[in-house]
């Protein structure tokens, strides 16, 4: 076959441009540090790196989420633990009180210690995180939780609800906790009943433990028990319906009265119309208990005692209910942080599994493309030199 002189121009032309575009290609993967310069490339490689770099992406979003929900529970653990020790604290203190005696000025001074305390539970309520994000609000983060009216005392201006943040994929952890739940969601008395002494009782009947005989055995929306004349009977007493259900029940100062499936200890001996009520259980802003403690200790003097202790043993059973919530709370973010760790340490394997086979598709090697480079490098000189000796063309040997 006859190859024209054109062909062959052309020929070898065609030959040292591939020689020069491989060089060129090499040369810019060793400049970059990748193998796939273009799509087109490697159309199914790039296709990969695409979607491996989209999975690290949202491995890097999990990564500053994790970071900033646990800076964030770090926050709350710590404000949660100060909180139970406050309560822990106030429970010592009223316990300390009610064993007296003490003059009037003390009930004062005790009075006082405990509306510090108070307003140190409030500033716990009001914790911030580093964001200025309150941390009790719910997601109504903008919003101080807790805050004073002088009508309606301490009202609750967050929600119930929680954010959850995204960590892993198919998987949220909770950024944290209502103050509904620390403050709120106290449930005055014991095991679903709460007791009182009317404000008028002249006796020194002073009610101890409360609480249900069994499990929701008490049913009654509002009892109470009327001590009659003498005062070694009472009649209990419907005070909706204003029915009688017990009359006459003898009474002994220590004896324990069954109300309806409830039960109480009486200290001390009630007067003849001394007066003590029983309810279901009710919520009550754990701020506003110690508004009440506050209240009864400065008013208190050394005579007329018996009304700070039945207000005192109310207290110490809603302060028990609200350590056992701040409690419960603590163990909730105790159990994030350990699910914060697992699921970080799951990201972090995907991470590194992503990175290899990214590496694998996109990253050169660098002691094969050196080589390869000079392997290109001679062939596309012989192919100049070559082309120059047979053409003996002056251009050629000056390349």
């Amino acid at each position: 076959m006859r190859i024209s002189t054109q062909q062959f121009f052309q020929f070898n032309v065609n030959s040292m441009q591939q020689h020069t575009a491989s060089v060129s290609k090499t040369q810019s993967q060793l400049s970059s540090g990748l193998k796939l310069l273009m799509p087109a490339d490697d159309p199914n490689g790039a296709t990969r790196i695409l979607g491996l770099e989209q999975r690290l992406a949202t491995l890097e979003q999990y990564d500053r989420n994790t970071t900033q929900l646990e800076n964030n529970l770090r926050t709350e653990e710590a404000a949660v633990e100060q909180i139970h020790s406050v309560l822990d604290n106030a429970r010592e203190r009223l316990v300390q009180i009610n064993n007296g005696p003490h003059t009037q000025a003390e009930y004062k001074t005790f009075g006082g210690e405990l509306a510090q305390m108070r307003d140190q539970l409030r500033s716990l309520g009001n914790t911030q995180n580093a964001n200025g994000e309150f941390m009790f609000a719910g997601t109504a983060t903008d919003t101080q939780p807790f805050t004073r009216d002088a009508g309606s005392g301490y009202q609750y201006q967050g929600n119930q609800q929680t954010r959850d943040i995204p960590v892993a994929a198919g998987r949220t952890i909770a950024y944290g906790d209502s103050g509904f739940d620390l403050f709120v969601d106290i449930f005055t008395g014991n095991q679903g009943v709460t007791a009182s002494a009317d404000t008028a009782n002249s006796g020194d009947g002073v009610i101890g433990y409360v609480g249900e005989t069994s499990p929701g055995s008490y049913f009654g929306d509002h009892l109470r028990v009327v001590f009659n004349t003498p005062p070694d009977t009472y009649d209990l007493v419907d005070v909706a319906t204003v029915t009688t259900l017990s009359a006459g029940v003898s009474f002994t100062p220590g004896d324990t009265i069954n109300i309806n499936g409830a039960s109480a200890t009486l200290d001390g001996a009630p007067a003849a119309g001394d007066k003590f009520d029983f309810q279901s259980s009710q919520r009550q802003n754990l701020l506003t208990t110690f508004d009440a403690l506050v209240s009864e200790l400065q008013t208190a003097d050394s005579v007329g005692v018996t009304r700070l202790h039945n207000a005192i043993n109310r207290g110490l059973e809603n302060i028990d209910a609200a350590l056992e919530q701040s409690i419960a709370v603590r163990s909730r973010v105790g159990t994030r942080l350990e699910s914060l760790d697992a699921v970080r340490d799951a990201n972090q394997s995907f991470e590194i599994s992503y990175q290899t086979t990214l590496s694998e598709i996109r990253d050169l090697d660098y002691n094969e493309a050196a080589a390869r480079l000079s392997a290109e490098v001679s062939a596309l000189e012989i192919a100049q030199a070559s082309f120059a000796r047979v053409q003996n063309l002056s251009l050629f040997n000056y390349l």
